[in-house]
């Protein structure tokens, strides 16, 4: 039986317990540790030290200035590295810059850290989470092997995995943040031209071929 540990119950960490038990043939155990007592199945010392592998799921917002704010995945991995006797291997979802993981590996080095960027919208991300398109893992390759093998159990041998270093792996989350991001503004623009012109925004749509969107994809 495979353990894992889920810190952080919000969409994204949802969508990782959803992920690894609504396949019965997967034979997992699950433990989720969240700020909400609610939320929690077990304490954080047990998800600590009785999981394989750990999905931090902690939200890292942006401040006033618009730097990431990275208190709250800061101050887990001090908590962590004090209570931790186990050897799970880490893995952190949070959207962070390139070279965050590895500074945190330097500060905490007992802990066995790998960063894999989630790619999953709100709305649908327990759809998302078992219908990836890619694994992306960042961190030394004796940890990222073992991701990948838990990948492959659960998913097979089909999904692409790719494993990097922790800052192109980083890069790559922010890549794509900033791309859906991209394409969201012109979307808008484009609703925007269509109402001054009084185009019909329903038909136009539809003219927006899928090899057109293929191309922002």
């Amino acid at each position: 039986m495979i353990k894992i540990g889920i810190i952080g119950k919000g969409f994204v960490g949802s969508a990782v317990e959803y992920g690894f038990l609504c396949d019965n043939s997967f034979n997992s155990e699950i433990k989720i540790y969240d700020k909400k007592p609610n939320l929690s199945t077990h304490s954080l010392k047990e998800v600590i030290n009785t999981s394989d592998f750990i999905f931090l799921s902690v939200p890292t917002p942006s401040n006033l200035d618009g730097k990431i704010n990275l208190d709250t995945l800061h101050n887990l991995l001090i908590d962590i590295n004090k209570i931790s006797h186990n050897s799970a291997i880490i893995l952190i979802r949070s959207t962070i810059l390139p070279g965050t993981t590895r500074v945190f590996s330097q500060k905490f080095p007992k802990l066995k850290l790998v960063f894999n960027p989630e790619f999953i919208t709100e709305k649908n991300a327990n759809e998302d989470f078992i219908n990836q398109s890619r694994i992306i893992l960042g961190g030394q390759d004796q940890l990222t092997e073992k991701v990948k093998d838990l990948y492959r159990l659960r998913f097979g041998n089909n999904l692409p995995i790719i494993s990097t270093n922790y800052e192109t792996a980083e890069l790559i989350k922010y890549m794509n943040n900033c791309f859906l991001a991209t394409k969201v503004s012109f979307m808008n623009e484009m609703k925007l031209l269509a109402d001054q012109l009084n185009v019909d925004w329903d038909i136009a749509i539809k003219g927006f071929t899928a090899d057109d969107m293929e191309i922002l994809v």
